[in-house]
């Protein structure tokens, strides 16, 4: 069953969440399995094209997708 991006009609492949306490967000592999709660589901464009606030980290634990981000790294 395809899950639809939350940005536009795509297909999700990428999960958004956030740990706002330690200032980073989080990309990963849809797994098929997330809810509302999850996070934000993103289309591999959506996903490209995401900026984490100012200040925090974007950590891309994602296995297939290109590697946008590094540990470490400010996105």
């Amino acid at each position: 069953m395809m899950v639809p991006c939350i940005r536009c009609t795509g297909r999700a492949t990428t999960v958004l969440t956030y740990d706002h306490k330690i200032a980073e967000a989080y990309l990963d592999d849809v797994r098929g399995d997330e809810r509302v709660y999850d996070g934000m589901l993103l289309c591999e464009v959506h996903a490209g094209r995401f900026n984490a606030p100012r200040g925090w980290e974007t950590i891309d634990r994602r296995g297939d997708a290109p590697r946008l981000f590094t540990e470490g790294s400010q996105g």
